[in-house]
């Protein structure tokens, strides 16, 4: 009993067309098998994601790809910024990008309502409450986390939350990066 069956089916390529990959391998993204994994994690999940990037792949990724959609629109701030809470009201409201850097193992609460996806309606507009706030939601509003941590160890609640994303450089990895490199230098027409 033999049962159909594509021979070089692999998952990346069911939920990533060629030309998405490409895009994203354009704007930053290495080239390699994880990465794309990783890539397709990011933007299809639907929790937001919590990057583990020690090597600031995943970072430099995003901000390319977030500059490609609006330059400027993308907000970045860290937890420990005075107005992050401002900016990430105008983001939430306007539908903009949003980018959490160096964060530690603890995630600040105030952004919990956010990570829960926790909006109620009020005539038709969707609003969720930060701190004191009724900030409308805007659904293109997009939120990235991102750890230089090498192995942090996140909570059950933060795991809960989010959609950790571990974008640390494999051995394999580091090859297909350092292969598709030199193939780019000496056959540029590939």
């Amino acid at each position: 009993l033999k049962v159909p069956m594509s021979e070089d089916f692999s998952v990346s390529n069911l939920l990533a067309s060629g030309v998405e990959k490409a895009k994203w391998r354009s704007e930053g993204l290495p080239p390699d098998e994880l990465s794309i994994q990783n890539g397709i994690l990011t933007i299809r999940s639907t929790r937001f994601p919590l990057c583990i990037d020690p090597q600031l792949q995943a970072s430099n990724w995003i901000k390319q790809r977030e500059k490609s959609i609006s330059a400027k629109t993308l907000q970045i701030a860290t937890f420990r910024d005075d107005g992050f809470m401002k900016k990430l009201e105008t983001a939430v409201q306007y539908g903009y990008g949003f980018i959490f850097e160096n964060v530690g193992e603890e995630i600040d609460p105030i952004v919990n309502p956010i990570l829960e996806k926790k909006y109620t309606e009020k005539n038709g507009q969707k609003i969720i409450v930060l701190g004191d706030n009724e900030v409308p939601w805007d659904d293109n509003f997009r939120l990235y986390m991102i750890s230089k941590l090498g192995n942090p160890r996140y909570s059950p609640e933060v795991a809960g939350r989010t959609m950790i994303i571990n974008y640390t450089v494999t051995l394999k990895g580091l090859e297909d990066q350092l292969l598709s490199f030199v193939i780019g230098h000496e056959r540029p027409e590939l």
